[in-house]
């Protein structure tokens, strides 16, 4: 069976996002969590030459992170969002896939809407009167579950351009630490750079 137009345009989109919002992630991840880079790195990234390079490397990947979630389960009926992929699916006759991103992407759901109004109230718009702390501390927003569902979606993305493929995986989608690894290659370089 082919596939239709549209439902290869909703997966190279949401496939787009998917990579998108893992790499914003990764890199603001590893620039800021807990354990990471600030650790080792903190006075590389403090010089007075690359301070600001980093400021806003933070807040661009931070908040790109947040608007590439929102395209993924956008509540607009004109987006190509999560739910409707599914429905896409289930037309195709892949009632398997369809299960398969209820097992593993289902059980985030509260998260996802938590991301959402996170979202709606902190980035897209700057709400009065909001106050980001108590709005991530009032919806349990860790950064390790933000991970965990950006992970699970690109492993679920990759099962389902496998099969589109006949058993290929031909892009980058899919599980991965790679923007991770290269923020410490970076790291590294500019640690090296400055000691020598």
């Amino acid at each position: 069976m082919g596939f239709s137009d549209e439902f290869k345009s909703s997966f190279d989109a949401l496939k787009d996002s998917v990579n998108g919002a893992n790499g914003h992630y990764q890199v603001w991840f590893t620039l800021r969590g807990k354990g990471k880079a600030l650790d080792k790195h903190y006075p590389d990234m403090n010089e007075s030459a690359y301070v600001d390079f980093f400021k806003a490397i933070n807040i661009a990947n931070y908040k790109m992170m947040f608007v590439e979630i929102g395209c993924i389960f956008d509540t607009d009926k004109k987006s190509h969002r999560f739910r409707d992929f599914k429905n896409l699916l289930d037309q195709q006759g892949h009632t398997d896939l369809v299960e398969m991103a209820e097992e593993k992407i289902g059980p985030y759901r509260e998260l996802v809407s938590n991301l959402l109004t996170i979202r709606s109230k902190l980035i897209a718009h700057k709400e009065k009167a909001i106050s980001p702390q108590e709005l991530y501390r009032k919806h349990g927003i860790n950064p390790y579950d933000i991970g965990c569902l950006l992970n699970d979606l690109a492993f679920f993305m990759r099962e389902v351009e496998q099969m589109i493929n006949g058993g290929a995986s031909w892009s980058s989608i899919g599980p991965t630490d790679r923007w991770e690894q290269a923020t410490w290659s970076m790291l590294k370089v500019l640690s090296k750079g400055r000691s020598s």
